[in-house]
């Protein structure tokens, strides 16, 4: 059952009834990533998670997530320097 709730009906004390394992329940609506466990899928846009782990560095799988495709070489490099300064600690 899909219920939709809007922050005024929401409650700190009032009970939200689920199924048993959360079957069914959707959490979050998302262009981002797709999982249905049961079949063995996990992707990040139309491209699927293990393949992309295999095959690609993190920072072109980043730039997929923000920019919603995956980069050429020229694109990945430019990439990687401009997120570069975003990794200090």
């Amino acid at each position: 059952m899909s219920v939709n709730r809007t922050a005024a009906d929401l409650s700190p004390t009032a009970p939200v009834e689920v199924p048993r394992g959360l079957a069914g329940v959707v959490v979050a609506e998302t262009e981002v990533g797709d999982v249905r466990g049961l079949e063995g899928f996990y992707h990040y846009r139309q491209y699927s998670a293990v393949e992309l782990a295999r095959s690609r560095g993190f920072e072109d799988v980043w730039h997929l997530l923000v920019h919603g495709e995956l980069p050429d070489a020229r694109r990945g490099a430019a990439f990687a320097a401009e997120t570069a300064a975003m990794r200090s600690l």
